[in-house]
C-alpha cells in the first residue's frame, strides 16, 4: 500500500507541477501541418532575393522579407540554410531584395524552382538584371533594395540574415514595371492587389 500511496502523490504532484506549467504559458507547440495551413492565410509580397556577380549568381523566390526599422534602415530576410543561395549570401554576406510586380508571376516560378532543369545562373536569363552595390537588381522590380548584412541569426532549419540597405532603386516609370503594383502570395497562389474604394496612402507611424 505504501507504494501505490507513493506513486499516487506522485502522480498528483505531476499533475500539479503540469497545472503549474501550463498556468505560465509552457503550452506545446502546435504541429507543422497545423502551422502551414496557418501561414497559407498570411499575404506577402513576391520578392526575389539574389547575390553574386554576372556569371556566379544565386536567387530564389521568397515572401519571408520584412522591415526592422528606418534608422538605421534595416531589414529581416529568412531563408532556409539548405539552398545554394544560402550559402552564397554567408559568403557574400551582401543580398538583394527585388519586389516583383504583378506580371512577373513566370520570373516567380522560375525562382522558386518550378521550371525544370533550371537553377543557379540560368535563372537570370529571363529578364534584364543590373548590379547594385555589388549584388544583382531586376530592373523592372516595382524597388530594389541592396543590402549588406549585419547579422546571421541561427533559427531552427532557417537562418534569419538582419540587413543594411546600402541602396534603393525604384521602378516608377520603369516600362519593365507596367503596373507598379506587387505581385502577392496567399493560399497557395499568386495574386494581385485590388484598391478598395476611398482608399488613401498613408503611412502607418507606428511601424516605424
Amino acid at each position: 500500500m505504501g507504494g501505490v500511496t507513493s506513486l499516487a502523490r506522485k502522480a498528483a504532484d505531476h499533475g500539479a507541477a503540469s497545472c503549474e506549467a501550463s498556468a505560465q504559458g509552457e503550452d506545446t507547440v502546435v504541429d507543422a501541418a497545423a502551422f502551414r495551413s496557418a501561414m497559407r492565410r498570411f499575404a506577402g509580397a513576391v520578392c526575389i532575393v539574389a547575390t553574386g556577380t554576372p556569371g556566379r549568381r544565386f536567387g530564389l523566390t521568397a515572401t519571408a522579407v520584412c522591415s526592422i526599422s528606418a534608422d538605421p534602415p534595416r531589414l529581416l530576410v529568412c531563408l532556409n540554410r539548405n539552398t545554394g543561395t544560402h550559402e552564397a549570401i554567408v559568403t557574400n554576406g551582401r543580398l538583394s531584395v527585388n519586389v516583383l510586380p504583378r506580371e512577373a508571376i513566370q520570373l516567380a516560378r522560375r525562382f522558386a524552382g518550378m521550371v525544370p532543369g533550371v537553377s543557379g545562373e540560368e535563372r537570370f536569363a529571363e529578364r534584364d538584371w543590373s548590379t547594385l552595390a555589388g549584388v544583382p537588381v531586376l530592373d523592372g522590380a516595382c524597388v530594389a533594395l541592396a543590402c549588406r548584412v549585419a547579422e546571421t541569426i541561427p533559427a531552427s532549419t532557417h537562418s534569419m540574415f538582419l540587413c543594411d540597405i546600402v541602396a534603393v532603386h525604384s521602378a516608377a516609370g520603369d516600362p519593365g514595371c507596367s503596373s507598379g503594383e506587387a505581385l502577392i502570395y496567399l493560399d497557395g497562389c499568386f495574386r494581385q492587389l485590388a484598391p478598395l474604394a476611398c482608399n488613401e496612402a498613408q503611412p502607418i507611424e507606428w511601424l516605424w
